[in-house]
């Protein structure tokens, strides 16, 4: 059983790509500009659509794994899962000293909102949500918490005012409303900032995505100030909490049936089944942070931040009860997370190279080991909790723009950062399971691209390689959500091309595999191809 594992996994890993393309490969709309009396007023529209194709035939053992198949057993090898429309609408405003920023989105997915799924065609083992468990999802259909997510959505995402103003012979400024909060240094795994952010998984994981899109603006008051020409101080307060949105039950890129939108059920052998019994969500308040950074005369730059937080994603409390109906699963947030992280970054020749250490003495774990309870005549057993100990992690990067390998591409951007994690609750060796956590783990990200210019009148042009190994060890802090489970890799191929500025057309390819017989990477044969075109204007 795994709470907490491969979608949130997944979605850091996308959420760094998207980061990525977003550095490397974005060109600047014309926004459309008015001004009325002293106000500037600024309005960019962004229309997109998007289609996936499943490009892999489903792994055995997988597509029988009975809470972790019904995103497997929904599509079939060459099917569409995806065909979305989407618009993103932002207007931002100034006068003198006062500035404000809105953004909203809204999407329309037709395989979710008007196809029926693979599932109805064969007799699949399990369907959590339905037959014959007793939930509320005909064979062949989504869940509604699904829908809710993959199928038609429209939210608004910031929505915030900020202030400048000085301080002595110093600047400030004061945001307030929904923004997104990102210390730092990392490109790809997070620290500090998965903390302070939720993101939208379920985004993440669809094609044609933008990073704007992933990151989940939440409630805050935001100050910042110099006070040298060196130094600088950030502080800010949250006003609200939300939770990463995993994908939903049965969608084509989750991972388990029982936890996230859409779950109602865990299924559980000859006990029968479970509910999926909500969510232990934490409070609005007590999430804050401050944030040092001094700039050395060199140009280094380094940044000492402290942050209460309370967790953006579950962990998971299963209890199975043996004598009885009782059963049920829930998600767990874990509430008042302290961090300690220190960033430091500047040049090396041409190269930007930094590093991020990160530090809790109180993060959540996922415990699965079992715990039998005996109360009178009632019998049950604990199958997972949550956990807090230590835990630490180190990230160090690099990036450059190569410019001398004029017979493959006039500039080649390289980015690649490598992770090392440890903890207080490992084991030097794997035992059992290989969901029990180690003593420490690493892996390694990178990306290439190339990119060319004029390669038809006006359009320019990206060729992106990325690949994920997670290399030793396994780790599954649940905060961060940036695990590691040794063996595991991912790679895809990007091509995209932006003509005048306002068009963009994209294709990628993404491959998921490891090496293990019975895999429990549990998107592995989810190989997907998928094509976006977008206008902004």
């Amino acid at each position: 059983m795994k709470p907490n594992s491969d979608k949130t996994r997944l979605s850091t890993l996308l959420q760094g790509a998207a980061l990525l393309g977003a550095a490397v490969a974005s060109a600047q709309s014309q926004a459309l500009e008015y001004k009325y009396d002293e106000w500037n007023f600024n309005v960019d529209t962004t229309l997109g659509y998007s289609a996936q194709w499943r490009t892999e035939n489903r792994d055995g053992f997988l597509e029988a794994a009975p809470n972790a198949n019904d995103g497997d057993n929904n599509f079939d090898k060459g099917n569409m899962t995806s065909s979305k429309a989407n618009i993103i609408l932002e207007l931002g405003g100034d006068r003198g000293e006062f500035s404000f920023f809105i953004r909203g989105d809204a999407m329309y997915d037709y395989i979710y909102e008007d196809v029926t799924s693979d599932m109805s065609k064969q007799n699949y083992l399990t369907y959590n949500d339905g037959i014959p468990v007793g939930g509320d999802v005909e064979r062949g259909d989504y869940p509604d918490g699904t829908l809710d997510k993959h199928g038609k959505r429209v939210r608004l995402l910031d929505a915030f005012a900020k202030y400048n103003f000085l301080l002595g012979d110093y600047d400030g400024s004061v945001k307030a409303g929904r923004q997104i909060i990102s210390w730092g240094g990392s490109l790809f795994y997070p620290g500090i900032n998965g903390l302070q952010n939720p993101n939208d998984a379920a985004a993440a994981l669809a094609p044609g995505v933008e990073t704007k899109e992933i990151f989940l603006p939440t409630e805050a008051i935001d100050l910042k100030g110099t006070i040298t020409d060196s130094i600088s101080v950030e502080a800010y307060y949250k006003l609200g909490w939300k939770e990463t949105l995993q994908p939903g039950v049965g969608s084509y890129l989750s991972g388990t049936d029982y936890f996230g939108p859409g779950a109602q059920r865990i299924l559980l052998g000859p006990l029968g089944s479970g509910k999926s019994d909500g969510s232990n969500t934490p409070g609005d308040s007590d999430q804050w942070g401050v944030a040092l950074r001094y700039m050395f005369e060199s140009g280094w730059n380094t940044e000492l931040a402290y942050a209460e937080s309370h967790a953006n994603i579950p962990g998971a409390f299963t209890f199975i009860d043996l004598t009885g109906p009782g059963s049920y699963i829930e998600e767990i947030y874990a509430e008042d997370i302290p961090a300690v992280n220190f960033s430091v970054s500047g040049n090396i020749s041409e190269a930007e190279v930094y590093a991020d250490v990160f530090y809790s003495d109180d993060m959540p774990f996922a415990d699965i080991s079992e715990e039998l309870v005996v109360d009178g005549s009632s019998v049950a057993l604990i199958r997972s909790r949550v956990v807090r100990d230590d835990y630490w992690q180190v990230t160090v990067g690099m990036s450059d723009l190569y410019t001398a390998f004029k017979w493959l591409s006039p500039s080649i951007a390289f980015n690649a950062e490598v992770l090392y994690q440890g903890n207080n609750l490992g084991d030097n060796d794997l035992q059992g399971t290989p969901y029990v956590v180690t003593d420490d783990a690493w892996g390694y990200q990178f990306a290439l691209t190339p990119r060319y210019f004029n390669i038809i009148q006006g359009m320019d042009g990206t060729l992106s390689l990325a690949f994920r190994h997670d290399v030793q060890g396994y780790g599954n802090a649940i905060a961060l959500g940036n695990g590691l489970e040794e063996d595991q890799k991912k790679a895809s191929i990007t091509a995209t091309g932006i003509y005048l500025s306002n068009w963009e057309v994209k294709a990628t390819y993404a491959w998921f595999w490891d090496e293990k017989e019975e895999g429990d990477y549990l998107i592995k044969d989810r190989d997907n191809v998928s094509l976006s075109l977008k206008y902004r204007f």
